[in-house]
């Protein structure tokens, strides 16, 4: 792989978590800052080499939800 190869991978590695990132941001600033304890359960969840199933995702949206409903209603 030469170097310009490299770089084009970091960046597009670089691109794809500063991605993520800003998705976070706007879901905490949307859902409130609980959705963190949920995206990083997912992330866990993912990286245990079973990954979520579908009604795993259904769970983490519905607890979006009812995060997002605490807080409006607090």
């Amino acid at each position: 792989m030469s170097a310009a190869e490299t770089m084009e991978g970091i960046a597009a590695a670089s691109g794809a978590i500063l991605g993520v990132v800003g998705e976070v941001v706007e879901l905490a600033e949307k859902y409130g800052p609980e959705i963190y304890t949920t995206i990083i359960a997912a992330i866990e969840q993912s990286k245990s080499g079973t990954g979520p199933t579908d009604a795993d995702i259904q769970a983490i949206i519905a607890k979006c939800v009812a995060d997002n409903a605490a807080i409006q209603n607090a």
